[in-house]
């Protein structure tokens, strides 16, 4: 009697699914990752001396990219606005602070997309995978970014290069 009761209390038992914790590895959404070459050979890579972006809102102000921090590289991700179909930024070439005031050179790139929810698992929910419909770079007198192109148009993978920008 006791090993019926027993196999009963075990069926009953709330199991763990192997999706109740969304693992660190599961993909969710994903930034816009964009990767700097070089203008004279376009299959180099090419760092960027002190890149930094700067988000620009819909009333053209200027808003603080999470995690962004100044730096030499080649390569730079963006998060893309899930309640907008479009976001801007002010990448900087040389950025620096001196007495106050913004030093550097900085492109305007324009992205417009589309956004699609997709569900994940019941742990880790939903992500958004967006569809680049164009990526603009603003046009200016001293432009550091020169060519751009849309390598995978589906933002969906953090590991992917998504626009390719010659320098």
């Amino acid at each position: 009697m006791k090993r019926i009761l027993f196999l009963g209390l075990i069926l009953f038992l709330p199991a763990c699914e192997p999706d109740d914790i969304c693992s660190d590895s599961t993909q969710t959404t994903s930034p816009l990752v964009i990767e700097f070459f070089n203008i004279e050979n376009i299959s180099d890579t090419k760092t960027v001396p002190g890149l930094f972006a700067i988000g620009v809102d819909a009333e053209g102000n200027e808003v603080v990219v999470d995690g962004e921090v100044v730096s030499s590289r080649n390569k730079i991700e963006l998060p893309l606005d899930v309640s907008q179909n479009q976001t801007q930024f002010k990448l900087y070439q040389n950025y620096s602070v001196i007495d106050g005031v913004v030093q550097g050179n900085p492109d305007t790139i324009t992205i417009t997309y589309t956004s699609e929810s997709v569900y994940v698992s019941k742990a880790c929910g939903y992500k958004n995978v967006f569809t680049i419909q164009s990526f603009e770079i603003q046009s200016d007198l001293d432009l550091w970014m020169i060519v751009s192109s849309v390598a995978i148009n589906e933002v969906a993978n953090e590991n992917e290069t998504h626009v390719e920008i010659l320098h």
